[in-house]
């Protein structure tokens, strides 16, 4: 399927896609080519922190229904992502399939169980586990674990488990001292910024100020409640497009009405679309990652970077070759209205209907 007709970077372009990647630009209509209309063409999304959502929850470990939602919605990959459970759980999880229509599942993201009791959130503390570099070894296609670097082993740990996968630094009570020992042994992020770990203190700056310091990957959840818009803006102006990486963290309600769920053996209470334990705990998010970027956007941040942020930063930490629209890049694309509605999925340069 080729674009003709497509709004990148203010020019009218015309797309050429053969194989599932971005095969050159044109400025003749191509053949068999869909008419955008003079729309705007942005990269699909990419989320690597997302649990769950329309009732379905990555521990339930059936992917179908969660490709095709995600996808509807602009998210063209995602990592599926753990809570903190035991290891035969885990294991079900990596072992399921995986490849189905939709969205592109990417890896796993390991949200524990190697964190902290301090700070577990939403996660349920009986399943929390010191690093464990034999036990995590059994887990096949694991492309980022969140870990407290605090834990003892977690050093060592890291620098055996980096080479393969993006270490984040979350749930976690460690210091500054302790946070910068993780980064250079390895860990290259920070999970759901300022959730779930100490704040920005101008004599105790923590992991934050680890990772201003050292400029590393740091993942936001731009739904306006995790984070607010001063705080949103901070951060975005700190670290810039290029390190900032928005996500959802939605978890199993997100895309239902109001109502009680479970998640992660936990009672989950959905409320004016604001996700809390019983004991009002914030237990991730019910919003799809493009509302997210929309989001940012009605905060102040360029359109374009907040685009980066949900595309091709992701994409560049993971390595992997998606979030550009440029030659060689699959070809996993959304078309867009002057009001920021997706008219349009494309994955892997065809249309998903």
């Amino acid at each position: 399927m080729n674009i003709n007709n497509a709004l990148l970077n203010g020019k009218i372009v015309n797309i050429e896609i053969c194989d599932g990647k971005i095969a050159a630009f044109s400025k003749t209509p191509l053949e068999n080519g869909h008419d955008a209309g003079g729309k705007r063409v942005i990269p699909g999304l990419i989320d690597v922190h997302t649990h769950g959502c329309i009732g379905m929850d990555t521990m339930d470990a059936d992917f179908e229904r969660m490709c095709a939602f995600y996808a509807e919605n602009g998210t063209t990959s995602f990592l599926p992502t753990t809570m903190t459970m035991g290891y035969d759980d885990l294991l079900r999880v990596t072992q399921a399939k995986t490849d189905f229509k939709g969205a592109n599942i990417l890896g796993f993201h390991f949200e524990g169980p190697y964190i902290s009791p301090i700070y577990k959130g939403a996660q349920n503390e009986k399943y929390i586990k010191t690093p464990d570099i034999e036990g995590f070894k059994q887990f096949k296609n694991v492309k980022m674990i969140t870990i407290a670097p605090e834990l003892s082993g977690s050093e060592e740990f890291i620098k055996a488990v980096s080479k393969d996968c993006v270490v984040s630094i979350g749930h976690s009570a460690c210091d500054y001292e302790t946070a910068l020992r993780a980064i250079d042994c390895g860990a290259n992020c920070l999970t759901h910024t300022y959730n779930a770990m100490p704040p920005l203190h101008h004599r105790n700056p923590g992991p934050i100020g680890a990772a201003i310091e050292k400029n590393i990957y740091v993942q936001v959840i731009c739904d306006g409640f995790h984070v607010l818009k001063p705080v949103v803006l901070s951060t975005y102006r700190t670290f810039g497009a290029e390190r900032m990486v928005i996500i959802s963290d939605s978890i199993r309600p997100a895309g239902l009405p109001d109502g009680e769920y479970e998640s992660g053996g936990l009672k989950v209470i959905l409320r004016d679309n604001i996700a809390k334990l019983e004991d009002g705990t914030v237990a991730g998010s019910s919003s799809t990652l493009w509302f997210c970027v929309k989001k940012a956007v009605e905060m102040g941040i360029p359109f374009e970077d907040a685009v980066r942020m949900a595309t091709s930063t992701p994409a560049e930490m993971l390595g992997v070759n998606k979030g550009k629209i440029e030659i060689g890049f699959d070809a996993d694309l959304l078309i867009i209205d002057d009001d920021m509605n997706i008219e349009k999925v494309i994955i892997a340069g065809e249309e998903y209907k």
